[in-house]
Formats: structure tokens, sequence, C-alpha cells
């Protein structure tokens, strides 16, 4: 493994880890490592992060191999080779299961990516793993506190442990605010981007709802629901 002073995860943004691997400062497998390793520390703590993806590593080393055949004119997709986390309401068709942080769906694999992780894909992320939530995004019940799901258990903000993550997006906003991942994915239908992204002092964008997919999302409104 890379040592931490040729590379820092601490946060590193997308244009540092593309930088890095052009500088050769970093391979794509070294920094799934080093943010496994990570998760492997504070996650028992912060609860951000529900399962991470078997195959990360495997995909990150054909990134590498990619990028090591690649001649000087090939343009490389922008998030080649850059990890990042999904929130479990998001589906993919590899091993990881999609539940909305529920028991009730646990081994629940889906056939196929959801829209916004065929898009990754097509741009070269490597998908470390799903993040913790909000349970069936804040509609469990209006008595749980928000970052708490079954599967998860009680999320927690890296900066105050005793504060109001907010969701129902807490995993994805706690895992970059504590530099388990540079980027993750959540979903917004009231307040649940932004709402994580402020209070674990992070930045979230909601986009517009319609301008990002939502099929192979579980859906709370088809007026409101968007990812980002």
């Amino acid at each position: 493994m890379l040592p931490s002073k040729i590379f820092s995860i601490q946060e590193a943004t997308v244009e540092d880890i593309r930088l890095a691997f052009k500088e050769k400062r970093v391979t794509s497998k070294e920094l799934v490592e080093l943010y496994l390793e990570e998760i492997s520390k504070l996650n028992p703590i912060l609860c951000a992060v529900i399962e991470t993806n078997p195959d990360a590593l495997i995909q990150a080393e054909i990134a590498d191999r990619e990028r090591d055949v690649k001649d000087v004119t090939t343009e490389l997709p922008f998030l080649h080779g850059v990890p990042i986390l999904l929130k479990d309401s998001i589906s993919t068709k590899d091993g990881l299961n999609t539940t909305a942080g529920s028991l009730a769906l646990l081994g629940s694999v889906v056939p196929r990516d959801a829209g916004v992780v065929k898009r990754l894909r097509e741009s070269g992320a490597v998908i470390l793993g799903k993040a913790s939530l909000s349970e069936w995004a804040h509609f469990r019940s209006n008595n749980i506190p928000s970052g708490w799901c079954a599967r998860g258990l009680q999320g927690k903000n890296p900066y105050v442990l005793t504060a109001d993550p907010c969701g129902s997006s807490s995993g994805s906003a706690i895992s970059v605010a504590a530099n388990l991942v540079a980027v993750s994915l959540g979903t917004e239908t009231d307040g649940s981007i932004l709402c994580p992204a402020s209070q674990n002092s992070v930045v979230g964008i909601k986009p517009t709802v319609g301008l990002t997919s939502r099929a192979g999302v579980v859906p709370l409104s088809l007026r409101q629901d968007t990812v980002g």
C-alpha cells in the first residue's frame, strides 16, 4: 500500500485523485485499499457504509490496466478509476444488496444497474459499496432518528458524534465528511441530500427533478424524487 505522504485521501477531491493518477502517485487499486482501510477503522463508529463491494478491487485493477496501456492521445472518462459510494436505495447488478436499509430486502440483488449507475460505469467509476441511510428514506416510521436503519444502525456525524446527521442520505454525507470516499450518491425527496450535506459539512448537489434518471431507485414520490 502507498504511504500516505505520497497521496493523502484526507479532503481529496475528484480532481486531486485524477491528478494523482496522472502523476502516478497512486493507482486505483491502492486508492480503493486506502478507502477500505479507512472504512474498516471508522465505520464501526460512524455506521456510514452498509456494505463494501467485493468486486471493487477487481474494478480498480481493470482501471489501472486501462490507464497503463492507453496512448497519449486517448482521453479516459472523467471518473475513470475513481471510487464512489451509492445510497442503498440505488440498485446495482453486481453482488451488492439493494435494501433501502431494511432487513426485509436483505438478499435483494437486482438484475440490472440503476440508470445513474450505468452512467457512472460508463464514466469509469469504481463502485466501492453502499452507503447507509434513514431506513426507507425516512419513511419506515416517524419515530426513528435520522440516519438509523436496521441494516446499518445509527449513522453518526463525524464531527460531533451526538449531533443529528440528518437524512435520509445520511451515510452518503457522513462517508464523504469522514474521508471514507471522495464522492457519493444520495437521493432527495424533501431535503434528503441538502440536509445531511449541511449537517455533516460537505457539498450536496440536488438536481432539478427529472435531470437524473430514477430508474432502478427505490421510489417515494414521482413528483419529487431526484438522485444527486
